[in-house]
């Protein structure tokens, strides 16, 4: 993420992450939470940020349609780039919530397919 300079605030923004996926499917994050998540995000950054950036516009278009499969995919996708993302160079704790938020992703696209 463009704020790992400044762990604190990157830690915070991913404990605002998988507070919203938490919250349940029907609590969907709004435009506007995405939006701010894509401009925390550099798109020619290092690693996963630009994968992550274009799967954050698509959950944002797929919501707005309410298109549950693509929804789920993206979940799905977006979980495992954050896992991928743990693996980058970040300090222990970005890993450690990256890590959960990779979890909680995929655990919520499981969900919507049931």
């Amino acid at each position: 993420m463009s704020t790992s300079n400044n762990p604190s605030s990157a830690g915070q923004s991913l404990d605002d992450a998988i507070t919203a996926v938490k919250g349940g499917l029907t609590a969907a994050p709004a435009a506007n939470q995405i939006d701010s998540w894509i401009g925390m995000l550099d798109l020619n950054g290092p690693g996963s940020q630009g994968e992550i950036s274009l799967e954050l516009k698509n959950l944002k278009d797929y919501i707005s349609t309410n298109d549950s499969a693509n929804i789920a995919h993206t979940l799905d996708a977006l979980g495992q780039l954050a896992t991928r993302a743990a693996d980058e160079d970040v300090d222990e704790e970005i890993r450690t919530k990256l890590l959960q938020l990779g979890e909680t992703l995929t655990g919520a696209s499981t969900s919507l397919l049931k």
